[in-house]
């Protein structure tokens, strides 16, 4: 299995639209998720970026890792965000592995911490997620706030 960041192989941009936009997009966001993923392939800041995690030539998963995810708290960042494991693979532990992969690159990106938005409770817990409270979406909905500090204390 390969983690793969999608703007040091930009061979995989067209595989990472695709797939990302089939898992998390609407017919009204399919243009975010491209141009998204199309301009975090050109630009020198750290952020965004996308992530794949292949099998024998088949994307099984998949993140990113953004300035803010539709939520209130824009005063917290980076946030993780995206992130789908393919059913038939759940349960290894894949998550995590890119989990970990995305702290890596946000502590050496200069981040101390590292945020993400769900209401999911009791998954990112495992990985070292501290919920910290609720923040808000532009479309009326909330969502828990969890925080994983990338100092070891």
């Amino acid at each position: 299995m390969q983690i793969i960041n999608v703007r040091e192989h930009v061979e995989y941009q067209d595989k990472a639209i695709k797939y990302i936009q089939n898992k998390w997009a609407n017919e009204n966001t399919l243009k975010l998720y491209e141009d998204c993923i199309t301009h975090s392939l050109k630009t020198d800041n750290s952020l965004p970026i996308w992530y794949l995690l292949e099998n024998t030539g088949e994307i099984i998963d998949c993140a990113g890792l953004i300035s803010n995810d539709f939520i209130s708290r824009m005063d917290l960042w980076p946030w993780v965000c995206a992130l789908y494991i393919e059913e038939s693979y759940r349960g290894m532990s894949l998550g995590e592995k890119l989990l970990l992969k995305i702290k890596e690159d946000t502590k050496n990106a200069g981040f101390n911490k590292l945020y993400l938005c769900t209401n999911h409770i009791g998954y990112y817990e495992k990985y070292d997620f501290s919920y910290i409270g609720d923040g808000y979406h532009p479309w009326g909905s909330s969502s828990r706030i969890y925080e994983a500090s990338l100092i070891k204390q």
